[in-house]
């Protein structure tokens, strides 16, 4: 179901925010921002103390909400962000927590969630941000690519290594770009951001590449365990929604 954490709220330059939400699973999170500074900002999100959004900036978000929605108002005054989590489900009152640190001052912030949606078994998923030229990515399913400063990456010709326990490749950033290009739906900043890769089963991944590169921060969707506690919470879920919908 949809839920409220905030509406138009302001959030000053320098300080943050945060809005919470008490639910038995969540699944996406979304924001909407005004004013010009609204994708200098940077989000953190939690459930209970477990980090699945590690204060990713919403410019590098807009990049991901671009490969799911056909959006057409990030633009310089105005942004939206959808963060796809899977399924979270939360244990012992986990609470949501969606916080917003400002650059400059965002205005008209909007904060909302899918949460409780029943018969979700999984997987959980995490959106962590990488600015190390090399590190590893655990259960990685897919990866972008981007500058921190906003610069267009659609001719930046470093290569960047990425291998996996089955295969390896090290395409330019030019070609990642490319690849995005090829899958993105919205198209207000297709040249911003790079595709690096897609699996179809989590694989440990290593990137890695030249610090000379314009890119400088790849965003990766990383799949997390699920107890069977929760596994068990999800079945439970479905089976009510079934039993109530069939009264």
């Amino acid at each position: 179901m949809l839920v409220t954490l905030a509406n138009n709220q302001t959030i000053a330059a320098s300080s943050s925010a945060t809005y919470t939400y008490s639910p038995n699973s969540v699944q996406k999170v979304f924001i909407n921002m005004e004013d010009a500074d609204w994708d200098d900002a940077s989000v953190t999100v939690q459930i209970g103390s477990t980090t699945i959004c590690n204060g990713i900036s919403a410019f590098g978000l807009m990049g991901l909400t671009q490969l799911q929605s056909n959006i057409t108002q990030n633009v310089a005054s105005e942004g939206f962000l959808c963060l796809d989590f899977g399924n979270h489900e939360c244990q012992q009152a986990d609470n949501l927590y969606v916080t917003i640190q400002a650059s400059g001052e965002v205005t008209a912030v909007d904060v909302s969630a899918i949460v409780d949606t029943p018969g979700q078994v999984g997987p959980p998923l995490r959106l962590t941000a990488y600015s190390d030229n090399t590190f590893t990515s655990q259960n990685n399913l897919s990866a972008i690519s981007y500058d921190s400063a906003k610069a267009n990456v659609d001719e930046d010709a470093y290569n960047c290594e990425i291998r996996t326990s089955i295969s390896s490749s090290a395409p330019s950033f030019i070609s990642a770009s490319s690849y995005y290009s090829s899958v993105v739906l919205g198209t207000t900043y297709a040249n911003g951001f790079g595709l690096l890769n897609i699996h179809s089963v989590p694989l440990q991944t290593t990137y890695n590449y030249s610090s000379s590169a314009v890119t400088d921060t790849i965003i990766t969707v990383e799949q997390m365990g699920q107890s069977s506690a929760q596994t068990a919470q999800a079945r439970r879920s479905g089976r009510l929604a079934i039993s109530q919908a069939g009264k």
